[in-house]
């Protein structure tokens, strides 16, 4: 993983989902500096920004206030360092590989769980809070 591909990685997220670059920033700073371990299988545990608690992401499922007071699929800063943090590993395994093409992971596979958000948003007739 370097720097550059994780700054573009964001940059071309955030183009796809403006809506979402602040959190995408936010995202990135967790993937640098705080720590992200993964526990189980679909269990994570993910440094907070203030670096003085975790959260738990457990099967794409934030424990933190603002993916509870959001609801499910909901883009929070915890869920989206997770993917962050996938692509790079992603990227950095095709890279290693002699024939691989390799690249960042596509931003929509990325921004899904957001896009799917925004349609029960726009069910709702709500608003996303960064």
């Amino acid at each position: 993983m370097t720097l550059e591909e994780l700054r573009r990685l964001v940059e071309r997220a955030a183009k796809r989902r403006p809506h979402l670059t602040s959190r995408l920033e936010k995202a990135a700073f967790l993937v640098l500096l705080r720590p992200i371990q993964q526990l189980h299988e679909n269990v994570w545990r993910v440094g907070s920004e203030d670096g003085l608690r975790f959260y738990t992401v457990k099967r794409g499922q934030c424990e933190c206030s603002d993916y509870v007071r959001h609801g499910a699929n909901h883009p929070c800063k915890h869920r989206l360092a997770l993917s962050l943090r996938r692509a790079l590993e992603e990227s950095t395994r095709a890279s290693r590989q002699p024939a691989a093409r390799g690249g960042l992971k596509d931003v929509n596979e990325l921004c899904g769980f957001a896009r799917r958000h925004e349609e029960v948003r726009n069910k709702r007739g709500g608003d996303i809070v960064t």
